[in-house]
């Protein structure tokens, strides 16, 4: 019997990725750069949403539909981010599972 693997163990060998590395050098960017950048920007669609609704009692008549587009745009935003964050997290955990 010879000590040297068959053929075709070698080229499976020799074409495999390591795909747990990719995923370890992936997760640190996610959770250093983008957690952080969805929070702050989650954390600006809040102050909108606020500042309208600040507008829209403190403010005059004019004032309302500059205060309700603010209001709409800060809830917008919110939806958004929410949106981003799951997506982040299910490419997160889907590289990470490789």
């Amino acid at each position: 019997m010879s000590p040297w693997l068959p053929v075709e163990s070698v080229r499976a060998a020799s074409n495999a990725v390591d795909a747990t590395a990719f995923g370890n050098a992936v997760n640190p960017i996610v959770d250093n750069v983008v957690y952080p950048l969805i929070e702050l920007m989650f954390a600006v669609a809040i102050l909108v949403f606020a500042y309208g609704v600040l507008q829209l009692v403190w403010g005059g008549e004019d004032a309302r539909k500059k205060a309700k587009m603010s209001m709409l745009s800060g809830i917008i935003g919110i939806f958004v981010m929410m949106s981003a964050c799951g997506i982040v997290y299910l490419v997160a955990n889907t590289v990470k599972g490789f």
